[in-house]
Formats: C-alpha cells, structure tokens, sequence
C-alpha cells in the first residue's frame, strides 16, 4: 500500500438483512487496531430483502441506525473524520424507489458526508430500466461478468469484451464513477451430481500437483484422490474450475475504461485487499493500470 500510494481503503463495516421482521446488522467487522495512514470509508451491503419489507417511515429509522453503527464502529479504525458513506446493493426494479429513498434520507441527515454508491455492470446497460441513484459518486464493479455456477469456459470474474458490451455508453451516465477492478480468485467445485459451491482464494499455480490434479482442459482438473484443499474436504471425482484474472486483462480494463469515463478525476479501486491476492500482481503494474 505505502509503495503504491494508497491513499483511501473501502472497508465493509456490516451487511444489512432481515431477521425477526426487522432490518439489522449482520458480519460486523472485527477491527484490531486503527489505521493511521489511508482515509477509511465505511461500506455498508443492504440486501433486497430489506427494501421488500420496510415501509418508507421504517427506512427512515434505518437510515439513522446505520449511521449509529458506522459511528460505534468506525473510532476503533481510524480516527480522521468520515468524509464519505459508501452503500453496497443489487437493486432491483422493484427494490429500487425505496433504496433511493434511503440513499436521499442518508444524504439529508448528514449533508457534510458523500454519500457514494456501487454501480454493477447491468445496473449501467440498462439504466432506463434500473434507474439512477441519486447520488453525486459510484464505483462501477467491473467484475462478475457472468455466474460462476454455470461452470461455463468463460471466466466468470472478468471477461472483457462482455463488460465493455454492458458499458459501451458508459460515458453518458450521469454521475461520476470511480473504477474497481477485480484481483481476487477463486475455484468452482462440482460435486459428482453436479452441486457446485465457490472456494475463495484458489489458483493455478496452488492445482500444479498432478498426483492429486488432474488437468482436463485450461482451468479444469478432475480431482484424482479424496484431500484437503485450502481446509475444505475435496472428494475424488470433483471437478475444479479455477478462476483468476491476469495483468494483461487488467490492462485492457483499465485502458477501455479511462478512454470512456469523462470524470476530472479518476480512482481505480483493486478488490479486494488481501496479501495473497497484492502477491500475483507487481507493483509496477498495478501502479501502470491505476495512473
């Protein structure tokens, strides 16, 4: 981080969900000591379920809760002022006016704040459809290009001709967008009935030994005996597909990327940090598709 200049970190503080017909917070970070370099800006993932089921005068108390927490919290990180609330949410056409609404009501009880919002790739093709938060600021995800669990060829984490499909008028949407770019991995397993659920954090290199891997084609291995794969039990017979994005793709992201936005300024995000993941990349290059 100091060799690349970081200057902010997105930090997820809780998701939002409902449990006992109420709106709470759930997976609250567990913070052991404070930053004292990079401004930190809470992230908050609300759920769909949540806008289903509040009225606006419960999503008006949502609002001031979030807020409560993000305060209790946010202390045991950092102690420079919060300058911006970033909100995490798949809105849906039916989701969507009472999110907004949470996102005015956010801004109105802390004008002093940004209130910044994630923009997923089909949230920006069909923006007609999906509507427009009313913010000032987005990050546009690119990323998740597909499902992982169709265990198709493509690469479910970024296949760059699909994601300059979605945002091929990305410079006429109207609020300014930083970028985040995908640096993470993982494997798909498929079990012998075809179930398949995600192991995070998988690559390559960690599928080279061929007594256990057997490769079937490129990214898929038949797995040859029963093992422990990063401490999941992984029986013989499974397929793994492994799942990673390259600096090469990377590049070209970020190249079609700043030649379409038409922002003053332009941040590139890497989701998401983790020393595993900054250790496939070099920092000249990461330090080439952020500049």
């Amino acid at each position: 981080m100091d060799e690349l200049n970081v200057q902010k970190l997105y930090v997820r503080f809780f998701d939002v969900d409902m449990k006992n017909n109420e709106a709470i917070p759930i997976g609250e970070i567990n913070i052991k000591e404070k930053n004292i370099q990079q401004e930190i800006i809470p992230v908050v993932f609300i759920t769909n379920d949540v806008f289903k089921n509040l009225d606006k005068n419960k999503i008006e108390d949502l609002a001031k809760h979030i807020k409560q927490e993000i305060e209790f919290i946010y202390p045991k990180i950092s102690d420079k002022k919060i300058k911006e609330i970033q909100f995490d949410c798949d809105w849906t056409i039916s989701t969507r006016s009472k999110y907004f609404y949470l996102l005015n009501i956010v801004e109105k009880q802390n004008p002093t704040l940004l209130v910044s919002a994630t923009i997923r790739l089909h949230q920006i093709k069909d923006k007609t459809k999906t509507g427009i938060p009313p913010i000032k600021k987005g990050v546009l995800m690119y990323y998740a290009t597909s499902n992982p669990l169709d265990f198709k060829e493509e690469n479910s984490i970024l296949e760059n001709k699909l994601a300059e499909n979605y945002c091929k008028e990305i410079q006429n949407y109207p609020i300014a967008l930083d970028i985040a770019l995908p640096i993470y991995s993982w494997a798909i397993i498929e079990n012998q009935v075809g179930e398949k659920r995600l192991l995070n954090g998988i690559r390559n290199d960690m599928l080279k030994d061929t007594s256990i891997y057997q490769p079937i084609k490129p990214n898929f291995y038949l797995v040859k005996k029963d093992h422990y794969l990063h401490g999941n039990y992984i029986y013989e017979d499974f397929t793994i597909k492994t799942e990673e994005v390259t600096t090469t793709q990377l590049e070209q992201a970020s190249t079609f990327l700043k030649n379409k936005i038409i922002n003053q300024e332009l941040n590139t995000i890497f989701y998401q940090l983790d020393s595993s993941n900054l250790s496939h990349y070099s920092i000249q290059n990461l330090k080439n598709i952020s500049k």
